[in-house]
């Protein structure tokens, strides 16, 4: 118990950190007294307009996209299940482009519904491939989800190509957050509250969930409920992830299997580790994309999955834990 509190004290200090860092850093940094300068001032505008939205956007949509991968883990008993493998991400960005082609004004409020849509529409084709007669199988989930995930997102590609929108929709096929606005952080806000307020509330249920079938309907938990509940969040927290960042994979496979590797537990005693570890992550890969190369943005997508993908393979070769009991 004492090495959760001290984990936990941990965690908000590195996001506190990351935060700072990402608010500060990018092609110019800035030192933190400008926050309190004049608002007359170019460097306090840019703090004001685009960095702190950044930074919150940024915050709230690893949060998002690590606590659906874990639920999305826990109801499925799938320790790899995650929205980008399983084709919810790309469903999202599938539904935006065909969207903005068709002539809709992607705006804050269109475009959460498109993603909404598109992610609804994909995880409802995935869970169909999924079921067998014993229930949802984790082994077709993946392959049906990767397989799925595939195919949507070289249509995403293709539509972009045949329309000449490539440029138009650069950020939502590689994902960043150039050019959020407070918009966007209300948005997101509004959703956070949604999901975390849920999860905390149903995380009991949750975590009996992570049990076989059997046992969890002896203890009298309403699966059914459960699902739908789980179904809910997992497409409100990705739907509206995708619509501001754009299509960001890898963080709701790594950052709750990095948060049990290092913290064994429940869905319960890990739903708050990683709401924080996901935020850390995104605003890190963030930073890393807009420093690394002056006047450039690197695609946050790939970049995630780099530096997710190291930190999967430590966790491979060095952990005693990797797939949640």
């Amino acid at each position: 118990m004492k090495s959760r509190r001290v984990g936990l004290a941990l965690l908000i200090g590195l996001l506190i950190v990351s935060a700072g860092l990402n608010l500060l850093g990018g092609p110019k940094w800035f030192a933190l007294n400008t926050l309190f300068q004049s608002s007359t001032h170019l460097s306090t505008q840019v703090l004001w307009r685009m960095r702190i939205p950044r930074t919150l956007c940024a915050l709230m949509v690893g949060a998002l996209l690590a606590v659906s991968g874990q639920l999305l883990q826990t109801v499925s008993h799938n320790p790899i299940a995650d929205p980008s493998i399983l084709g919810i991400n790309s469903g999202a960005t599938l539904a935006l482009i065909i969207g903005g082609v068709s002539g809709i004004s992607l705006t804050v409020g269109h475009s959460v519904v498109l993603g909404l849509i598109g992610a609804v529409v994909a995880f409802a084709v995935v869970m169909l491939l999924s079921v067998s007669h014993n229930g949802i199988d984790p082994l077709r989930l993946l392959l049906g989800g990767t397989v799925f995930s595939g195919f949507i997102s070289c249509i995403s590609y293709a539509v972009s190509l045949v329309t000449n929108t490539t440029q138009a929709f650069r950020n939502l096929l590689i994902g960043g957050f150039s050019g959020v606005e407070y918009a966007q952080v209300a948005l997101l806000a509004v959703v956070f509250v949604i999901v975390f307020g849920l999860a905390f509330c149903f995380c009991s249920g949750f975590t009996v969930m992570s049990l076989d079938q059997q046992t969890s309907r002896g203890l009298g938990v309403a699966q059914g409920h459960l699902w739908v509940v789980a179904t809910l969040l997992i497409v409100c927290a990705t739907g509206a992830s995708v619509a501001v960042a754009g299509n960001i994979g890898f963080v709701g496979l790594g950052i709750p299997q990095l948060i049990n590797t290092i913290w064994p537990g429940s869905f319960k005693q890990n739903l708050g580790f990683t709401m924080i570890g996901g935020a850390i992550f995104m605003a890190l890969a963030d930073l890393v994309a807009k420093t690394v190369i002056p006047g450039t943005e690197l695609p946050l997508a790939a970049l995630s999955a780099i530096i997710g993908g190291c930190f999967l393979f430590a966790i491979v070769a060095f952990g005693e834990r990797v797939i949640r009991e």
